[in-house]
């Protein structure tokens, strides 16, 4: 119908601009897709180093959760706008809202995961527990409870147009924050504290720079959103068309910013990533390498650096084994020095890979 193209959303959008924001949408959520197929290809073509690392397996689960996301995104280029704007819904419309918001909470719980696990890889406490043991509680949280959420709002009937894409509707403001912003600010406030305590028992410089990236990578996605959603819901004016376009940039970037500074904080995946994009030498060319008993054995360096010998501490506490404490003290008494043990200290961070190349720690074992 001609008249259409002068129908405005609640958000006082034209059909033209509903149409172009989905499209920014799209191109945001391909990265996306793509950066989450990188981490989930290199997880599982490094499949001993997944079960042995925890972060690698997290990181995984986390990139599952984004790369289900960004399709849910690019499915919002096929909905039908001007039936959404007249009808305020159809059957993909709902689709596309019950898969973003279960897939985006569920990705936002995983981040917290991550960073409570680096705390109980860095912060010193009076037992540290194998970490496997939390993987049970992290499954119980990131995916039940985003479940629940969604399928209430998709039975209260909250879901529709919501600008660049399908979600609770405008008209359900309420619902909107407690359903999606506040597990939203609350979990930005747990990785924020987390993070603080992670700074404050770490030494080394390095933690502090790659958990900053976590938090920044997660405010340039979602700071957005809630901003256009606090001028709408409580200031009850229009988001304006620019605001709405740098929501439907960076919101659907999670998954690639996450593939960037999770996976590229840890060694196996950067090396994944060196061996496929710069043609460096890969995991497997490295793991097939013998190597001399020199150059497994080789001395910390006297400047301080840590030697290519990852501490055992690093590789049996990531792998969620027994406790850290006990292997560290029967591995370091057959293989090296007193002195030498006392560089696994809880505050280096083996999470983020400690400057340990994860072949080698194969090779040398």
């Amino acid at each position: 119908h001609p008249f259409v193209k002068t129908v405005r959303s609640r958000f006082g959008f034209t059909v033209q601009e509903e149409m172009r924001l989905r499209y920014l949408v799209v191109a945001s959520a391909t990265l996306s897709l793509l950066g989450a197929c990188v981490i989930i290809y290199s997880a599982v073509r490094f499949k001993e180093l997944s079960r042995r690392f925890f972060a690698i397996r997290l990181i995984f689960f986390l990139s599952v959760t984004d790369l289900l996301a960004s399709i849910f995104n690019i499915l919002g280029a096929f909905v039908d706008v001007h039936t959404v704007l007249i009808t305020e819904g159809s059957v993909l419309c709902y689709v596309q809202a019950v898969g973003l918001l279960y897939f985006n909470l569920s990705s936002i719980m995983w981040t917290s995961c991550f960073a409570f696990t680096l705390y109980r890889d860095v912060v010193p406490s009076y037992r540290r527990n194998a970490l496997r043991e939390y993987e049970v509680y992290f499954h119980s949280l990131c995916w039940p409870l985003p479940g629940a959420l969604s399928i209430v709002c998709w039975r209260l009937k909250l879901l529709g147009d919501a600008g660049s894409w399908c979600a609770i509707r405008s008209s359900h403001a309420r619902e909107y924050l407690i359903a999606f912003y506040l597990p939203l600010v609350l979990a930005f406030a747990f990785n924020l504290g987390t993070y603080a305590l992670v700074w404050w028992g770490s030494r080394e410089r390095r933690v502090t720079r790659t958990t900053s990236l976590y938090l920044l990578a997660f405010v340039f996605v979602w700071l957005p959103s809630l901003t256009k959603a606090i001028k709408v819901y409580f200031f009850d004016t229009h988001a304006g068309f620019q605001l709405a376009a740098a929501e439907a940039i960076c919101m659907p970037l999670q998954g690639a910013l996450n593939a960037a500074v999770y996976g590229w904080s840890l060694p196996s995946i950067r090396d994944f990533y060196k061996s496929m994009f710069l043609g460096h030498e890969s995991i497997d060319a490295r793991r097939n390498r013998p190597l001399s008993r020199s150059s497994s054995r080789s001395p910390p360096s006297p400047h301080g650096t840590e030697s290519s010998r990852a501490p055992p501490f690093r590789e049996s506490y990531l792998s969620g084994g027994p406790d850290a404490s006990d292997v560290t003290d029967s591995v370091h008494d057959e293989d090296v020095g007193a002195g030498e043990s006392k560089a696994a200290d809880s505050r280096t961070a083996p999470l983020l890979g400690g400057g340990a190349d994860h072949g080698q720690e194969i090779d040398n074992r």
